[in-house]
């Protein structure tokens, strides 16, 4: 679905610029921004027979175009998670923009146009639309890598025989000692919400067997006010937080993949900001961070592979701890080791366990309630270095995912490169420049309360490099 739309305000008032929100040391209220409006207005397909109309089908994806009263102009992509990640949306965008830039570049250097100079347009019948069709094709894929659309490469990475009767024993066993929640949605229907009992319910002809834990519903209130703070971090004071939890770690050891990364160490420190927040600080039960991880890298997949490749990673610790800013090395390398845990093996194992489930939607291996997290992570897309503008290059003034209202979620951005004096935001680019050189934008979904408590908590801005 495409569509177009137009909106009265200026982007300035949408949003406020790259810089004023850099220097919002409380962070930018980000409930204001009505990031709906400029998406297509369309049910999305979520794969499990149900869509967020509450109703059957749904699209796979759509676009809309919207243009602001100062000329500037909204991209909004909306997808179906199950078809298309971060990096698979991503990608997209990219290469559309790559086409849309190298269109308006022949128009400024051709004077019949672009359309007649890569025969787009010239003939109204219907075998020269398809040479049309061949033709942005072509440009696309001279301006960007083709997706690969093939789910038997993340297929052929799963352990074991795929195709047998039943599960393998052991490796079901391997699997399910990795660090995840396990909850079992047909388990979890005696004490759920009523939005969640169509979820909940065993589907006729299944037994409904216990798999996992029942989910703990009474961690959940789903009538907190939610609010959207937008944290941004600049890229020395990310260093400060870096250098610091390195520096308490000691010695990293000579394998990479174990380091604390800058990654680590700033969800770290967000996570002992929340927990702070949450009030755990005297709390000995565990808090829960469930991260988001890709599997392209991991298990060699194109980089342009489409589809959805993530899983869920648990990092679990008592509150007190994950509140003790003495602990910040100690959680980042949890965070590191926990990651490690998901290697070729640990994964294939995996694989084997999710090809035998009855149901792809029936296990949860994440939470949201008050003692749990969901983060994900759009760190090293480049979005920022996407540009729709072929004369001067420049990147978004804002890129926002759009994130449903429950309390719980964080969202790692890259920020937007700001070169040293300018008022507005530059290009990011694909060159050497580091994925957190803009700094990193944090968004943040959680209760109102607990964001009031972490932007005043005195620790928030301890790195500050000003």
């Amino acid at each position: 679905m495409f569509s177009t739309a137009a909106c009265a305000q200026p982007l300035a008032d949408v949003a406020p610029s790259p810089v004023a929100r850099a220097r919002m040391p409380r962070g930018w209220d980000a409930a204001g921004l009505d990031a709906e409006q400029f998406l297509p207005q369309m049910a999305v397909w979520f794969g499990g027979g149900f869509d967020a109309g509450g109703g059957g089908g749904g699209l796979g994806m759509g676009a809309c175009v919207t243009g602001f009263a100062c000329g500037g102009v909204a991209v909004g992509v909306k997808m179906a998670h199950c078809l298309a990640d971060a990096a698979a949306m991503t990608g997209f965008v990219r290469g559309w923009a790559g086409v849309h830039c190298d269109l308006l570049g022949k128009v400024e250097r051709a004077e019949r146009g672009p359309w007649r100079e890569i025969g787009v347009g010239t003939d109204e019948t219907e075998a020269g639309e398809e040479s049309q069709v061949e033709n942005v094709l072509r440009l696309l894929n001279e301006v960007h890598p083709a997706p690969v659309f093939d789910p038997s490469l993340l297929d052929a990475t799963a352990a074991g025989d795929i195709d047998a009767p039943d599960a393998d024993p052991e490796i079901l066993a391997r699997a399910r000692q990795l660090p995840q929640h396990r909850y079992d949605w047909w388990a979890s229907g005696g004490d759920c919400p009523s939005s969640m009992q169509a979820a909940c319910a065993v589907p006729p002809g299944f037994d409904g067997r216990r798999i996992g834990d029942s989910i703990p519903w009474h961690e959940w209130d789903f009538d907190v006010e939610v609010a959207h703070r937008v944290l941004h971090f600049s890229e020395p004071e990310l260093e400060n937080i870096w250098r610091a939890a390195s520096r308490e770690a000691g010695e990293q050891g000579a394998n990479p993949s174990r380091r604390i990364s800058r990654h680590d160490a700033l969800l770290a420190f967000v996570w002992m900001l929340v927990n702070r927040a949450r009030g755990f600080s005297h709390d000995a039960g565990l808090v829960n961070l469930n991260m988001t991880l890709g599997l392209r890298a991991r298990l060699s997949l194109p980089e342009y592979f489409v589809g959805s490749p993530l899983l869920l990673a648990r990092v679990s610790s008592p509150g007190e701890e994950a509140c003790d800013a003495e602990r910040l090395a100690a959680t980042a390398k949890q965070m590191r080791d926990t990651l490690g845990a998901f290697d070729r093996q640990a994964l294939g194992a995996l694989l084997h366990d999710t090809m035998f489930q009855e149901s792809p939607q029936r296990v949860w291996n994440g939470f949201l309630g008050i003692r749990d997290v969901i983060v994900t992570s759009w760190a090293r897309l480049g979005t920022y270095g996407i540009s729709f503008d072929p004369r001067s290059g420049r990147g978004p003034w804002l890129v926002q995912p759009v994130m449903p209202a429950v309390d719980g979620i964080i969202e790692i951005m890259e920020g937007p490169f700001i070169e040293e004096g300018e008022q507005e935001v530059q290009v990011e680019g694909e060159g050497n420049r580091a994925w957190y050189a803009g700094g990193v934008d944090v968004d943040l979904n959680f209760d109102r309360v607990v964001v009031e408590k972490l932007i005043a908590d005195e620790m928030l801005r301890k790195f500050s490099a000003s």
